[in-house]
């Protein structure tokens, strides 16, 4: 006998010896006597591909799909994937039809390059392939009237390549819809950054997880939207989500109710990890979405697992998924969890690989003095990762639900009634001019992986619509396109930033209360319409795609920033003349000793072109110019390497906020609208740099195009470095 099964037959034994066996079946602590069988999926071990929330095409072949019947340890166990179509397959996610009687998965097949959509019946009969291609088709979702939601990496916008994520540079994964038979696919809006994840509720919304990167932001937040890929929306993971994790994900509805206020809402289950190298495990997380984002609570149903990178204890571990079984009340969960260190870097120093089996939680010892939760095996391969465990039982078929707003025409129109209604931040009312619209992208363009040395995605200037009096705003910008959203003050620079990028599909509308205003709250505007719905929309989806760039940088035209282009030439212009790379005063100096790699580099602040062969931090084949370290900083550039920096280090630019930034404070620009004034400056009482050294000030469009580089992220390339050098 092999020791692969030798340690299969004494983990069966063991497990019958402990939970009990009835005439020579083990039963199951936990499990509802309404759940006769349970599917999930079987797939290799694996360390790399799986480390971040958001990858999803991680392969290794050798999966499988079962039934198990009854749920335990002894049950009969039948591959429901055994057509030789499957052979050397992998499978990635699941979901169940509602009527239990058959399922849609996806699944990357020996000899192709991409995962496709595939049904089949819960008794392993009809496999039928859904599509096809070379993108990837992941985490598919029974929606109502024969329909099924996906994520792909697809593209909606045509001529326009895939997002590519932040970091890892992987093609993102998007949304989209197909018919049952897998005909009339349509495909929704775009994130920069993936979408990932989907669960239909009870209600006909859909529950997903989106990265939200946004310069400092960077986690994994759980959205709702409406089954025909509208009205994308908070539900959970920024107000209110407390320190549990960086990103919720795989969430999956426990319960419904009606909160005091009349609004039905949601208590869910999810897995709270941190965004990589954890191979998207972590803590049991119960969220109760309550009338809003902001009023959501949540629980720790496993006290002792981390939420972030730490290496996780023997005993301890991680979960991978969680389901809820039987009364609500009872906080019992079908989950997959495995042993000991989860963490990728970890297993790999270590030469082994994780464990998930699958058990029953119970939750609510971790919510009293006991403060840890307790498992009940019931099932585990020791060979496999056994994952994504689901009752297979009927469920009442929801109502889909759509957009009512929706005007027929290409473009997305976005708005808000009062941009002072703000449950996030506070502008005084009267001090927003206009509201900036910008749409992202990232290193797709042709870029090198890192295309400045700020967090922030890059940013392309839609344009700038008022705010009138009544604090109401309204523009059309292109569908499928995620839009950034700031409040500019009459000096042009930013008051305060959206914290989310926002997508809506071609006609939808979507005027918001404010700009990220209290949900739990009715929206009360005065009697009538709003001053933007009278005057109308005001239209900025006025070119394709390929020509959303400007090389003239004037104010009526200008689009991306790029730092060569547009913003070396004023430096030149009026601040090498001193600030020359020649330590004296004015630039100041100082040292990287890099532990990591045992380098050491001297900075001395200089506005001038020349490149610096960067030779400390993680990523030291840039050579951006001296300017644009000088005033951003090494930012990026150092990651995670252990460095000591001696002298003055000093950063002169807050990406994403140029009132916050030093430099923009010495120059001190004039106001711009509703009309120029140079007497009135942003700084009252400060110099006018570099005029108050003998210099010549800044043109008003030399001081925009600097504070607008600043507002969008202060990256150094932008679409109009078209192949980036």
């Amino acid at each position: 006998m092999s020791m692969t099964r030798k340690r299969q037959l004494w983990v069966l034994i063991g497990l019958c010896g402990w939970a009990g066996c009835t005439e020579g079946k083990t039963t199951t602590p936990g499990v509802p006597p309404d759940v006769k069988s349970i599917i999930f999926l079987q797939r290799q071990p694996r360390n790399e591909g799986v480390g971040n929330v958001f990858e999803y095409t991680s392969y290794v072949p050798g999966g499988r799909i079962v039934k198990l019947e009854p749920p335990s340890a002894d049950g009969k166990l039948t591959v429901l994937t055994s057509d030789p179509m499957f052979a050397e397959s992998d499978f990635m996610s699941w979901d169940l039809s509602f009527d239990a009687q058959s399922i849609v998965f996806s699944a990357r097949i020996k000899g192709e390059e991409h995962y496709q959509l595939f049904t089949i019946g819960v008794d392993g009969a009809n496999p039928k392939q859904l599509t096809d291609g070379p993108v990837d088709y992941v985490y598919p979702t029974f929606l109502p009237d024969q329909r099924i939601l996906f994520m792909t990496s697809k593209v909606v916008e045509q001529g326009a390549p895939q997002f590519q994520d932040e970091y890892e540079r992987a093609t993102t994964a998007q949304v989209g819809t197909i018919n049952l038979d897998g005909s009339g696919e349509t495909l929704g809006p775009r994130n920069v950054s993936h979408r990932v994840a989907p669960a239909l509720m009870p209600d006909g919304n859909v529950l997903y997880t989106e990265w939200l990167h946004l310069g400092d932001e960077n986690e994994g937040h759980l959205r709702v939207m409406n089954a025909d890929m509208t009205g994308m929306r908070e539900a959970f993971g920024g107000e209110g989500s407390g320190a549990i994790a960086n990103s919720f994900l795989k969430a999956r509805h426990v319960e419904s109710y009606t909160t005091a206020s009349g609004k039905q809402s949601h208590r869910l289950v999810t897995i709270g990890t941190s965004r990589d190298r954890t191979l998207q495990a972590g803590k049991l997380v119960y969220v109760d979405l309550g009338d809003s984002e902001k009023g959501a609570t949540v629980k720790d149903l496993s006290p002792q697992v981390p939420g972030d990178r730490q290496r996780a204890p023997l005993g301890v571990g991680r979960y991978y998924d969680a389901e809820g079984i039987g009364d609500p009340a009872d906080m019992r969960f079908l989950t997959s969890w495995a042993d000991g260190p989860v963490e990728s870097e970890t297993l790999s120093m270590g030469k082994t690989q994780a464990n998930f089996g699958i058990y029953v939680v119970d939750a609510k010892p971790a919510l009293g003095d006991a403060r840890k939760e307790v498992r009940y095996p019931v099932y585990d391969d020791p060979t496999m990762w056994d994952v994504l465990a689901r009752p297979v039982k009927a469920r009442p078929m929801p109502v889909a639900t759509a957009q009512p707003l929706m005007n027929g025409e290409g473009s997305f129109v976005i708005g808000a009634l009062d941009v002072y209604n703000s449950s996030i931040f506070k502008v005084t009312p009267g001090s927003a001019v206009k509201v900036r619209l910008m749409e992202g992208f990232s290193a797709e363009e042709g870029f090198p992986d890192m295309f400045g040395l700020s967090e922030f995605d890059g940013q392309s200037r839609y344009g700038e619509v008022p705010v009138y009096a009544d604090g109401s705003f309204a523009a059309k910008v292109p569908a499928n396109v995620p839009v950034h959203m700031q409040l500019v003050d009459k000096f042009a620079m930013s008051l305060a930033s959206e914290p989310v990028w926002v997508s809506g599909r071609p006609g939808e509308q979507r005027m918001c209360g404010g700009c990220h205003e209290d949900r739990a709250k009715n929206s009360v505007i005065a009697p009538g319409q709003t001053e933007a719905v009278l005057r109308g929309a005001i239209n900025l989806d006025t070119l394709p795609r390929k020509d959303r760039l400007s090389m003239d940088f004037s104010y009526d035209k200008v689009r991306g920033v790029p730092w060569d282009l547009a913003i070396q030439p004023i430096l030149d212009a009026k601040c090498v003349s001193c600030h020359d790379g020649t330590e004296k005063p004015g630039n100041p100096s100082y040292t990287v000793t890099d532990m990591t790699l045992g380098t050491m580099q001297k900075f001395v602040f200089d506005l001038r072109a020349q490149k610096i062969q960067l030779t400390v931090g993680e990523r030291m084949s840039y050579d951006f110019p001296a300017s644009y370290i000088s005033l951003v900083g090494l930012g990026m550039e150092l990651g995670e390497n252990n460095v000591q920096i001696s002298g003055n280090y000093k950063t002169y630019i807050a990406p994403g906020s140029a009132v916050k930034s030093d430099v923009i404070k010495r120059l001190n620009p004039p106001q711009r609208w509703p009309a120029a004034d140079p007497n009135t400056r942003a700084f009252a009482g400060m110099p006018i740099h570099p005029a108050d050294v003998g210099g010549t000030a800044l043109t008003p469009d030399e001081y925009y195009l600097l504070i607008l580089n600043i507002d969008m992220g202060a990256q150094y390339y932008f679409r109009e470095n078209k192949g980036g050098k």
